[in-house]
């Protein structure tokens, strides 16, 4: 499974949700490493049906053979996470909602599912719970950085931007080490929040040092540093 990064526009600032930190390949996607491989060769089929109807971005195709998969193999956590990313492509939030809390079901331990249900519920807007869930996976791994990365997000979203700057920083901390992308995302973040509490010489700062790790700032943010 691969996830492309989404830009969204949040209180007149570009936003990135970067998803999932996992390793990036050569087409510039990021590919998540699997939770439960199946020993169901047909399930497998299907999966991997599936797997090549989504980068073909056919996600109803790619639904059908995930739900075959998921049919033979009740406990196949790869083919549900796979279903509900499609599902949330065709922003079926509710159905994406579904399946990753059927994913926890099978496997309390995902993380992966319990970061993406929150990335869920703040597509949907319901902050409260976006961040009840982000909180509760944070409380079981605190270095957990896509957990961190979106908490922020959420905050940037209501608003609440010394709440975003301590857990994009926290983000950048988990990051800076071993994966600059990422790390320049969390800084990017940070000033986004200096932007938005009216501190321009702070957001300049950080914005620096994200573009120096390769960040992108764009012109709409850049206009309102001068």
């Amino acid at each position: 499974m691969k996830i492309k990064i989404i830009f969204y526009l949040s209180l007149n600032l570009l936003i990135v949700g970067c998803g999932n930190s996992q390793k990036k390949d050569s087409d510039g996607n990021y590919e998540l490493k699997l939770n439960s491989p199946t020993k169901n060769d047909e399930a497998a089929k299907y999966y991997n049906d599936g797997y090549a109807e989504f980068h073909k971005e056919n996600y109803e195709d790619a639904i059908k053979n995930y739900k075959k998969a998921i049919k033979l193999d009740s406990s196949y956590t790869d083919a549900i996470d796979n279903c509900a990313l499609s599902y949330r492509r065709l922003n079926k939030l509710d159905s994406a909602e579904y399946y990753y809390k059927l994913s926890l079901k099978k496997l309390p331990t995902n993380e992966l599912a319990m970061s993406n249900l929150g990335l869920v519920y703040m597509f949907k807007n319901d902050f409260k719970t976006a961040k009840s869930t982000f909180k509760k996976l944070l409380k079981n791994n605190p270095n957990y950085g896509d957990g961190l990365y979106s908490l922020s997000e959420v905050y940037l979203r209501e608003n609440k931007n010394d709440s975003a700057i301590i857990y994009s920083l926290k983000a950048y901390e988990v990051w800076k080490d071993n994966n600059p992308e990422f790390s320049a995302d969390a800084l990017y973040y940070t000033g986004l929040a200096y932007l938005h509490k009216g501190d321009k010489k702070k957001a300049m700062d950080y914005f620096v040092r994200a573009n120096k790790l390769g960040k992108n700032i764009p012109p709409e943010i850049q206009k309102q540093l001068k």
